[in-house]
């Protein structure tokens, strides 16, 4: 299995998994089960289907198991008869997966996707000013945009909205990556983020948990 990178967290575990191996390939060696087969015939996109395999691969990867996924009414996924969370990313060849014993989200992008012209939509005016103000503005957009599809992801409420309701706290950008903070202010009392990010290739993966409270 052509598996980038195995990372162990103090809360669980994170897979990387370069996406190069045909649909053929992987649909060889992944062991369906009924419900898994169904689904998979209903995807049309090879694209999808590459996806769809490599997620359920790595998560065995990472539990030792075969272990099958299920979603809730919100879409959010779930690893069944298994008492740990899991969040799913993917984008142009790299999926990655976090099972976690606290609750938690990840987002992968590339790291040279153009975002200025969004940013407005995603972003409030001080994070606005964060980024124009950082080294690199560009990066510092994508890992602010991957930050709140992170947070959005734990969260277990529909409809946050990324401008006010997730907010990142000023860092600075690491090459090695590294971490920052941030918070989802959809509720009361608001919940307090810790994200990490890595870099794999072209692209950054950044992740949460909740953390102790703190000021933003």
């Amino acid at each position: 299995m052509p598996v980038a990178k195995i990372i162990e967290l103090p809360h669980g575990k994170l897979g990387v998994w370069n996406l190069t191996e045909p649909v053929e390939r992987l649909a060889g060696i992944f062991q369906f089960s009924e419900e898994e087969k169904v689904a998979f015939q209903k995807i049309k996109n090879e694209t999808r289907k590459q996806e769809f395999l490599t997620v359920r691969l790595l998560l065995q990867k990472l539990l030792g198991k075969k272990t099958e996924i299920s979603y809730n009414e919100h879409r959010k996924p779930r690893i069944k008869n298994k008492n740990l969370n899991i969040s799913i990313s993917h984008c142009s060849g790299l999926a990655v997966v976090l099972v976690s014993d606290n609750r938690a989200g990840i987002d992968v992008e590339n790291r040279y996707r153009n975002t200025e012209k969004v940013a407005p939509r995603f972003l409030s005016e001080k994070e606005i000013n964060e980024t124009k103000n950082s080294p690199e503005p560009s990066l510092t957009r994508i890992l602010y945009w991957c930050a709140k599809e992170a947070a959005f992801k734990f969260s277990e409420h529909p409809g946050i909205e990324f401008k006010t309701q997730i907010q990142i706290s000023p860092f600075k950008v690491n090459p090695e990556g590294g971490s920052f903070r941030g918070s989802i202010c959809k509720t009361e009392p608001h919940t307090y983020l810790a994200f990490q990010y890595i870099f794999s290739g072209n692209n950054v993966v950044v992740y949460c948990v909740e953390q102790e409270i703190m000021e933003i």
